[in-house]
């Protein structure tokens, strides 16, 4: 009894194991009616699958029935099994009852993915092998046995049959595997409203791909560009993606498969960063983001290269990540842009938040999330157009926009254009009435040089020739000083003027002043007093030619504005520092003139400008007086100030720095006024200079001073004189023939010792600033500018026969 209890008992234990593993394993399948399919065609829950992970079985494995208990049973949702290198086959058994009036039927089984690499598909009948198709997107697409962008296979059904279908399925992309059923008729009814469907959607993006192209080429802007290539990057996606370009435009190159999705991707991802950087201005708006994004472009086009060397697996997953990085990031430039309300932002956001909606609900689908239908199967086309609509509709924003501000560039171009027109008008018009002015008031002195020239050859009496010769003097001085202010006026305006530093006597130049313009105030009945404080210093260091134009278009513009009364000049000084030895020099010119409105004096600086127009005819003048002196104090770092009552007079203050005397100033001021007594014999004067009159004028004011004078007419002349006779100091003129003063004061210099400390004064009618840094540079000494000052002209001899004498002897 116990023994027969043990042995019922193992029984026992043996039949439930066998009872557990049965219901652990699939079941063989059942024959499902293949004219019971559900309505919606999805057939997944019919087979059970078998995951094969060394990719090693074969259809004659499987039917030798040892592995059918392993395959898993089958579910209503599509078996996805993401990427994997396993093998998976698909086994479901179908009958066909026997019906009235109906012997055969056919059916079409479909597998809805394309890119699947390798999709081999038996149909098995009574355990042989009845129908067989090896296909796959790695294979030639005339491997196919319906044309058709995905996977269809049909299968006939005889009257009482009952099929067994098996289905091999390999690929190193996503392991999709969505298997439907259906009719012919079915099937070809429901492709209609997907082709056109398709259809539109590439008729679309052919539509915008030329549109644009034409704008592009009319319009040469980058973005453009970008959306066209963006719109062709989307395209060969979808192309790829719906396997309809292996169908039609690759079918025997499956080898484009491998590559192109991984690439569009990419290019997909490149260009709609590019785009979205340019039109919303990310260089400008956001330096941050538009450095971040430009780096996920570099990684893009790294990753585009790549793609072309690593598994096909490893690419695509790598690219996932990016593309939800790329996703994030313009979603949210996109929203950051959106929230400063750029209208163009606002658009691009509405463009994206569709496009990724599509993808979304696509996805969403995919994973059985949401229903299959219409709308969620085709989500992402319908997404991806609207985008494409919308980023087009920003273009043409963005070209209003540019046209709009270009519009109101050109109005603001032609409104200043028309401002610059009317002010060259009105400087045409003002240089007009400055040339008839310098006209008037250069002939006026003119004439009186000339006229009195005439009365004095005529005149037989000596106290008239005297008068006559002092007003040409007086003519000829007033008229140099109107060219020494257009010189500098000219200077000024070019930016070329440059302050000399060298002692002056400020005395002196009170004593000048007072010569200039006596015979103006003795007829105009005006007192001229001048005032000097005897804590000024009597010597200053500073450009005497630049302080004495000041000083006497100050003078010149009191005396012209005033009819009766006075003019009194006070020079005065302050901040005197006797450790640097400097000091600002003041000089006020007070006058009992006609004065100057209020609201007008701050004009009477500006070129041309008088406090009133019509003065320049009633009282004379070029206009550009005041306006040197006030751009020669700016150059001095001065300053001066106007306080003036109409009919009561104006009064006109002048503060500059300078240096004062030194003991080394005082000293070359006394050298040049003194000719020391060691000159034994007469100095011995080489003039150079081609003009015949000027070389009398030279040769008398030297005569008065017992020089003894060589001259020359020009360069070549002047070298010869110098080997001929010891020349003490030599007067070069500039500009001669054969050989100018610049060259020929080179080759003196060049010459033997006996002439390298040769004292060379340059006396030009070359009046710029240039000119005397010229004339340095070429060798020369000192300059002095025509017409000549006698007292000048013997000062710079005596100073530098003198320092020449030192240097020999020392």
């Amino acid at each position: 009894m116990l023994k027969l209890g043990y042995f019922a008992k193992s029984n026992l234990v043996f039949m439930l194991l066998l009872l557990l593993t049965t219901r652990i394993s699939a079941a063989a399948p059942q024959a499902v009616p293949i004219n019971r399919i559900a309505a919606d065609h999805s057939a997944n829950q019919y087979f059970n699958y078998l995951e094969d992970e060394n990719a090693s079985l074969t259809i004659d494995d499987l039917l030798q029935g040892s592995y059918q208990d392993m395959f898993a049973s089958g579910a209503a949702e599509v078996l996805n099994k993401g990427f994997s290198q396993s093998a998976f086959w698909l086994h479901s058994r179908f009958s066909f009852p026997e019906q009235p009036d109906i012997y055969h039927i056919t059916r079409y089984v479909s597998l809805e993915y394309s890119l699947l690499d390798s999709v081999n598909f038996y149909v098995i009948e009574n355990g042989e092998v009845t129908g067989k198709w090896l296909t796959g997107d790695s294979r030639p697409f005339n491997t196919r046995p319906v044309d058709y962008s995905r996977f269809l296979f049909p299968v006939e059904f005889n009257r009482g049959d009952i099929k067994d279908i098996y289905i091999r399925v390999q690929s190193t992309s996503l392991l999709r595997m969505p298997v439907t059923i259906w009719t012919p008729s079915e099937f070809h009814d429901a492709q209609r409203p997907k082709l056109l469907l398709d259809g539109l959607y590439f008729g679309i993006l052919l539509l915008m791909l030329c549109y644009n192209l034409f704008l592009y080429a009319t319009a040469r802007d980058a973005s453009y560009l970008y959306y066209i290539a963006y719109i062709l990057s989307i395209a060969a996606f979808q192309l790829a993606m719906s396997g309809y370009g292996f169908e039609y435009l690759w079918p025997n190159t499956p080898q484009v498969n491998e590559f192109l999705i991984p690439l569009s991707i990419c290019a997909i991802s490149i260009f709609v960063l590019a785009f979205g950087q340019r039109i919303l201005d990310l260089r400008k708006q956001s330096p941050l983001l538009y450095f971040i994004v430009n780096i996920i472009i570099v990684l893009e086009i790294a990753g585009a290269i790549t793609s072309l060397l690593l598994p096909y697996a490893v690419v695509i997953q790598t690219l996932i990540v990016f593309t939800v990085i790329v996703a994030a990031v313009k979603l949210y430039i996109s929203i950051q842009q959106s929230l400063r309300r750029i209208h163009t932002a606002q658009l691009f956001l509405f463009a994206w938040f569709t496009f990724l909606c599509g993808a979304m609900a696509l996805a969403a689908t995919s994973m059985g999330w949401l229903p299959v239908n219409f709308l969620t199967t085709n989500s992402f086309i319908i997404g991806s157009a609207v985008e494409v609509i919308v980023l087009s509709f920003i273009l043409a924003e963005r070209s209003h926009q540019i046209n709009k501000a270009k519009a109101f560039a050109e109005k603001q171009a032609k409104d200043a254009l028309q401002l610059m027109n009317d002010s060259l008008r009105e400087t045409n018009r003002t240089k007009d009435e400055f040339l008839a002015t310098i006209s008037h008031e250069l002939r006026t002195p003119m004439n009186g040089v000339l006229g009195c020239l005439q009365h004095a050859s005529q005149c037989p009496d000596q106290s008239s020739l005297d008068t006559y010769l002092n007003h040409a003097d007086r003519s000829a001085r007033h008229m140099m000083l109107l060219i020494d202010s257009l010189l500098t006026y000219t200077e000024l305006q070019s930016g070329n003027l440059q302050l000399q530093q060298e002692p002056f006597r400020i005395g002196e130049m009170l004593d000048k002043a007072r010569l200039l313009f006596a015979d103006t105030c003795a007829k105009k009945e005006i007192r001229l007093r001048m005032s000097l404080d005897s804590v000024t210093p009597h010597t200053l260091f500073g450009d005497s030619y630049r302080v004495g134009q000041i000083f006497n278009n100050l003078i010149d513009n009191a005396i012209k504005f005033t009819h009766r009364g006075e003019i009194l000049i006070e020079i005065t000084c302050a901040a005197i520092d006797h450790e640097s030895q400097s000091l600002k020099l003041i000089f006020s010119i007070s006058d009992t003139g006609i004065g100057i409105e209020p609201e007008k004096q701050s004009q009477i600086f500006e070129s041309f400008r008088q406090a009133d127009a019509t003065n320049n005819r009633g009282y004379g003048g070029l206009g550009i007086g005041l306006s040197v002196v006030k751009a020669l104090l700016d150059k001095m770092d001065g300053t001066i100030e106007c306080r003036s009552n109409p009919g009561q007079g104006s009064r006109f203050e002048v503060t500059f720095p300078c240096l004062f005397q030194n003991q080394d100033l005082t000293s070359r001021i006394d050298e040049q006024a003194h000719q020391p007594s060691r000159h034994a014999a007469p100095l011995q004067v080489l003039v150079v200079e081609d003009n015949p009159v000027n070389q009398l004028v030279i040769k008398s004011l030297l005569t008065r001073h017992g020089y003894t004078i060589v001259t020359a007419s020009n360069g070549a002349q002047a070298l010869l004189e110098l080997e001929q006779y010891a020349i003490d100091v030599v007067l070069m003129d500039c500009q001669m023939p054969i050989m100018d003063g610049f060259e020929t004061t080179e080759k003196i210099r060049n010459m033997d010792h006996r002439h390298a400390h040769l004292p060379i004064i340059a006396v030009t009618a070359n009046g710029m600033s240039d000119d005397r840094h010229r004339c340095i540079q070429a060798g020369m000494n000192d300059y002095l500018c025509k017409p000549i000052d006698a007292q000048v002209l013997h000062r710079k001899i005596v100073y530098w026969t003198n320092n020449a004498a030192r240097q020999k002897t020392g």
